[in-house]
């Protein structure tokens, strides 16, 4: 254990310390001591509008994009058909809160499949679904 104290202490010492040091560039002024160096602030960068947003699933191939989309309709009409069948005035709080949750996925699966963002649209429609199906399990 102690060698290890030893190599640690010896790379320390060898490596200086992890502060940078000032150049000196020939013929220009020493600095002073007392003056510090300026740090410029990064210049903002300007935005420029894109005209969709960035789609952050992975690329697939075309038959997979097609099923993707077929299935992502599918669970998003099961999931309205299941919400349909649910009794809104038998719901408790926390089953209206579900409720709410069931209906931001799907507001958020379709708003994904018109972007053709296909893989996001069939996984929110998917928890719409499971949820959906739960919730109408609770109430029989």
């Amino acid at each position: 254990m102690r060698s290890l104290y030893s190599v640690i202490l010896l790379a320390i010492m060898l490596g200086g310390c992890a502060e940078k040091k000032a150049t000196v560039i020939p013929g220009s002024p020493l600095p002073s001591p007392r003056s510090r160096p300026v740090k410029k602030e990064p210049s903002p960068v300007k935005k420029e509008a894109t005209p969709h947003p960035t789609i952050l699933s992975p690329q697939v191939g075309q038959e997979e994009e097609d099923r993707l989309k077929q299935e992502a309709k599918s669970r998003i009409d099961g999931a309205e058909r299941l919400v349909k069948q649910i009794d809104q005035n038998r719901l408790v709080e926390e089953q209206r809160g579900t409720l709410l949750t069931i209906q931001s996925f799907l507001s958020k699966a379709r708003e994904a499949l018109s972007l053709e963002d296909f893989l996001r649209a069939f996984n929110l429609a998917d928890k719409a679904q499971i949820l959906a199906q739960e919730l109408l399990n609770s109430l029989r």
